[in-house]
């Protein structure tokens, strides 16, 4: 893990803020509907969060922090997993169940996340057109999914020797030193990008931002 590419992840971040600044979200400060303990995240986001932690943003030990008795989303597959397993079976992998896995997340006080300028790209492409406490779900357009997939993409490729999961596994496993994923885990290893999951329509727009990250990737 280098330097250059914890800067380039920061690069990702601010370009999709950019891509995003002037879209109708309805999510703001304080709106925390979203945030619970299912979020996902690579090893080197992971990193830039306990970096951060370490800095004394949050005091809280993680070990503490994320209790094991408390029911997280656990992804069998990496994003780019699921994309290639999509090229190869004959029927679409089955998706992960999430069940009844919606705790609060740990970062989160007093409707504010503690850790907000080093969260996890899953938190960040989490934005609704409407308030979530509205209909229950986020509302999100074809365009912005598209968009969240490339960047989710990328940001698993530029950590691809690393692992993927639930950001309490990431973090308890990072905490203890493991930067190689352990042989028994609850985390699943990340993948090269194997073909970008962007429909017909949406290839002209995205062209050229696909060009940007595509750049900024081969430069870290």
């Amino acid at each position: 893990m280098t330097n250059r590419q914890m800067e380039t992840l920061c690069e990702i971040y601010s370009l999709y803020e950019k891509q995003t600044e002037n879209a109708a979200i309805a999510c703001h400060k304080y709106c925390s509907d979203c945030c619970t303990t299912s979020v996902t995240m690579t090893r080197l986001e992971g990193l830039l969060i306990l970096d951060a932690v370490s800095k004394k943003i949050v005091t809280d030990p993680i070990s503490e922090l994320f209790d094991n008795n408390v029911p997280r989303f656990k992804p069998r597959l990496s994003t780019n997993a699921y994309v290639a397993a999509c090229r190869t079976a004959t029927d679409t992998p089955v998706d992960d169940e999430t069940g009844d896995q919606t705790g609060i997340c740990p970062f989160l006080e007093n409707n504010a996340c503690r850790i907000y300028p080093v969260r996890p790209f899953g938190c960040r492409c989490m934005i609704s057109t409407t308030k979530c406490d509205q209909n229950g779900y986020a509302e999100i357009d074809d365009y912005t999914l598209t968009l969240n997939t490339v960047f989710l993409q990328f940001i698993e490729h530029l950590d691809q020797d690393g692992y993927f999961g639930n950001m309490g596994d990431v973090l308890i496993y990072l905490s203890s030193g493991n930067e190689k994923i352990p042989e028994t885990c609850n985390v699943t290893p990340n993948h090269p990008i194997p073909a970008l999951m962007v429909p017909p329509a949406h290839r002209g727009r995205i062209a050229d931002l696909i060009n940007t990250l595509d750049h900024l990737i081969r430069s870290s």
